[in-house]
């Protein structure tokens, strides 16, 4: 290992070595200079310093910071890298804000060396870095983490030279030193003890002069040149655009201040003509009002007057429809019996000789002297049976098995539908009625279609009340009506309006409807529904 003093004189004169390569990276850093400045450092023991200088570490060197969070210590480590070689950690707390506020650290985040520094007990050495961040972020401001460098024309000097006041680092002072000697002479530099005219306090400060030993004449020439190298404009300069910027600003607002008072006097001005129309208006309105009112007096005394004589002319309407009412009802009443006359007549004509058609008695068309006997027995066991079906409660059901498939095989085809709507009303009471009207129907009226006759002689045998050829006109024209009752069995679809009824409320238990058709095919009678009222349209 290099003797301590040795190395200590190599660090003092690192400052002055650089090649194209350093010098390039310090152009690099005073373009960013524009940007927030972070400053850390690298620490190494001094037996450590001689092996990292022996690499040929020097001010203005690029380095290369990145996040380590695989780190098993610290998940926030942040290495330090020279010419892709690795150099060290940034110390623990630095390397915790840069993790956290600055996240191009986790790819790569440029940095550059700015100083190489001993401890005060000469046992320890630091290489200082400098971190361009182009944009901090509110932590990192309210930390301090700002662009240092500050620089302004003090006015105090004399005339024959030119006084310009830096604050800034000591690399970047010399940095400055070196660019102005270029182009003009520095005749005094150093520290300032003194503040400057703004009252500020400006460490650093240099003197220049021209080839003739006077003060430049061009101050915008000198102010570029600085401006080329750290990108920062004067302290004159700053604080006359700030002044600039106010002047416009106070011009701006005497000119809004104008407008604003052109406008008040257009508010106060519109605002007049408002209020005058208000008054106006109002008395307009009240007087529509009161016209409107006065029109709505007239309006009601119009509307009670019309509305009486609309009752009348309803009342009147309403006597006028139920007359014609009764008049239809009658006309159809009468229209059925003249209806019923008439097939009554032909079939009286056709049955037996003339002088037979007055005969309004109902007589069997199949009759001989044997029959009364056998009536009589049919009567007999028509009557038990319906005893034992109203003593026993037979329901629906029970009623079409008992005669369709019992009594009166092959003489009825009861369909699925019918079966369906007799399981659907087992409260039905009047099973002995039901029972009575389904025999008539697989025997009577079945005979009486075996022999030709027209359905609504046939439907005598059921008597006056209990069965209807065809349903009123309202229902078969209605589309839901007919669709009830229309019903499809081997290959057929047939409307069935002829019916049985029982009963004439709205009740499942007191109600029950029987609608069928004659298959002359068949020679069967058609049973299609066994149940409860279908859809009405005028209930």
């Amino acid at each position: 290992m290099a003797p301590k003093d040795s190395l200590l004189r190599r660090l003092q004169h690192l400052d002055q070595s650089g090649s194209s390569e350093r010098q390039a990276a310090r152009r690099k850093r005073s373009q960013q200079s524009s940007g927030e400045i972070l400053q850390t450092f690298l620490a190494y023991k001094l037996d450590h310093a001689a092996e990292k200088m022996a690499m040929g570490i020097a001010i203005g060197d690029p380095l290369t910071l990145l996040h380590e969070p695989t780190n098993k210590w610290d998940p926030n480590a942040v290495k330090a890298f020279w010419k892709q070689e690795w150099i060290g950690y940034i110390p623990k707390d630095m390397a915790a804000l840069i993790a956290a506020e600055v996240p191009e650290v986790g790819t790569g985040l440029e940095a550059v060396v700015t100083g190489l520094t001993t401890t005060s007990r000469r046992d320890a050495f630091r290489l200082q870095i400098s971190i361009p961040i182009p944009k901090a972020s509110r932590r990192l401001r309210e930390l301090g983490v700002s662009s240092t460098f500050a620089w302004d024309f003090d006015r105090t000097s004399g005339a024959d030279k030119l006084r310009l006041v830096i604050s800034c680092t000591e690399t970047a002072f010399r940095e400055l030193q070196e660019l102005l000697a270029g182009s003009y002479e520095v005749s005094k530099c150093g520290y300032s003890y003194y503040p400057a005219q703004d009252g500020r306090h400006y460490p650093w400060y240099l003197s220049l002069t021209d080839s003739s030993g006077k003060a430049p004449d061009d101050l915008e020439q000198v102010e570029q040149l600085i401006r080329a190298l750290f990108g920062v404009p004067s302290e004159t300069t700053r604080v006359r655009k700030r002044q600039d910027r106010l002047k416009e600003l106070e011009e701006k607002q005497e000119d809004i201040n104008t407008r604003l008072e052109t406008s008040r006097a257009e508010e106060r001005r519109l605002r007049r003509d408002f209020d005058f129309n208000k008054r106006t208006w109002e008395q307009r309105a009240e007087k529509a009002q009161e016209q409107g009112e006065q029109a709505i007096e007239l309006a009601q005394s119009v509307e009670g007057q019309l509305s009486q004589q609309l009752d009348l002319k309803e009342q009147e309407l309403q006597l006028a429809l139920a007359e014609n009412k009764a008049l239809d009802d009658q006309l159809e009443q009468s229209s059925n019996e003249l209806d019923a006359l008439r097939l009554e007549l032909e079939y009286l004509e056709q049955a037996g000789p003339p002088g037979a058609a007055t005969e309004l008695s109902y007589t069997p068309w199949s009759s001989t002297d044997g029959e009364v006997t056998e009536q009589e027995v049919t009567t007999r066991l028509l009557n038990s049976l319906r005893d034992v079906a109203g003593s026993a409660r037979l329901k629906p059901r029970l009623c079409l098995e008992l005669v369709s498939e019992e009594l009166c095989p092959g003489h009825l085809l009861v369909l699925e539908s019918a079966w369906g709507s007799a399981d659907q009303v087992k409260g039905f009471e009047h099973g002995d009625q039901l029972f009575e009207l389904l025999w008539l129907l697989a025997t009577g009226y079945r005979e009486q279609k075996l022999a030709g006759a027209p359905d609504r002689m046939a439907g005598q045998v059921f008597g006056g009340k209990n069965y209807a050829p065809r349903e009123s006109e309202s229902i078969e024209r209605n589309p839901k009506s007919k669709r009830d009752r229309t019903f499809s069995y081997q290959g057929k679809t047939v409307e069935m309006w002829q019916h049985l009824k029982i009963g004439a409320k709205d009740s499942e238990n007191h109600t029950l409807r029987v609608h069928f058709c004659w298959d002359e095919e068949l020679n069967q009678v058609v049973i299609g529904h066994c149940g409860k009222h279908l859809f009405n349209p005028n209930h």
